[in-house]
């Protein structure tokens, strides 16, 4: 439950800083797809840890993180060729790969230490 509660806080955040900082951090026009598009993703992510079963749950942090990693440059690649301004839509993509990145890193491993 605490995971769905930071993603949120996350999101909102993230979406606060975007609408009132828009012009100041020089955002591009697709940075709230973009966050759409993580949590949708750690969303899909977290209910791959209910469908596995416990014992495969160190094999299945190793799945997502490259689930992460492919669906990530396919979005990156849409983006790309759909959108003007490549140098800062990119540095807004890996900025947000890293911090949802290590986001899934820290849940992970609070529940690899449970184990």
């Amino acid at each position: 439950m605490k995971k769905w509660i930071a993603l949120g806080a996350i999101a909102i955040l993230l979406l606060v800083l975007g609408y009132f900082f828009e012009e100041e951090l020089a955002l591009h026009s697709s940075f709230q797809v973009m966050i759409f598009f993580f949590v949708s993703q750690a969303f899909v992510l977290f209910r791959i840890d209910h469908w596995a079963p416990k014992e495969w749950s160190v094999q299945m942090s190793m799945v997502k993180i490259v689930i992460r990693l492919l669906s990530s440059l396919v979005f990156i690649l849409i983006l790309i060729y759909s959108q003007s301004d490549h140098f800062n839509l990119v540095v807004q993509f890996i900025v947000l790969y890293l911090v949802f990145m290590i986001f899934e890193i820290v849940t992970s491993l609070t529940n690899l230490r449970r184990n």
